[in-house]
């Protein structure tokens, strides 16, 4: 069965980036995530860290 959920640090080895660039774009919104409920912790779905590759890998930067 397939995560549903990566780590910031996990997104950043899957994209090839660095955590702290992985962190920014998360931040700024590039990439989407969510908060966990009552922490401070985020996490992107597999879902929208895909889409978020295949936008990258048409050219585009989707916002």
């Amino acid at each position: 069965m397939e995560r549903a959920f990566y780590k910031i640090q996990e997104v950043a080895e899957i994209i090839g980036l660095g955590k702290s660039m992985t962190y920014k774009l998360v931040a700024d919104g590039h990439i989407p995530s969510v908060r966990l409920a009552g922490t401070k912790a985020r996490r992107v779905s597999r879902e929208a860290l895909l889409r978020w590759i295949e936008e990258q890998a048409a050219g585009g930067t989707k916002e």
